[in-house]
């Protein structure tokens, strides 16, 4: 097992996925943490926290809070406390920002036809089957370690 290509895999997917957005970034003068975000929140609606993007994005506290400040700030989002807890303040899309939100998935999903072209739906679903076993794995390994 060549263990070292998986990490050159991984920077090559994330440099495509980065890529892939730096023309509508700039156009609607986002950062690429501005495109996580929104991205996050209009594909995981029931993951409305800072919290949750933090974990799923792997993304710093600091970090996700400006950005969401500074979305905030541009109304593309509304923070609003949550009624079950006051330190919880749950992230919504305002409607500017789902527009962007559309536009910025629209870029996502022609990042991920471009990265599965030639795969037959077989051959997805056993990547797709794969890649949730490593990820369950690699959670698992990250709750030992930390």
């Amino acid at each position: 097992m060549d263990t070292g290509t998986y990490i050159s895999h991984a920077n090559h997917f994330k440099k495509l996925y980065d890529l892939s957005f730096k023309e509508i970034a700039k156009e609607y003068d986002l950062q690429m943490i501005d495109v996580h975000i929104l991205l996050f929140v209009k594909n995981n609606p029931a993951l409305n926290t800072a919290r949750d993007i933090v974990y799923s994005r792997g993304l710093s506290k600091s970090n996700v809070s400006n950005a969401l400040e500074k979305l905030r700030e541009r109304k593309l989002v509304r923070l609003e406390k949550d009624p079950k807890s006051r330190r919880i303040q749950r992230i919504f899309l305002e409607p500017e920002g789902e527009n962007f939100a559309l536009e910025l998935k629209k870029v996502q999903s022609q990042c991920f036809k471009r990265m599965l072209q030639g795969f037959s739906e077989e051959e997805w679903e056993i990547l797709n089957q794969s890649l949730r076993r490593i990820d369950e794995n690699v959670v698992v390994a990250l709750k030992e370690l930390g």
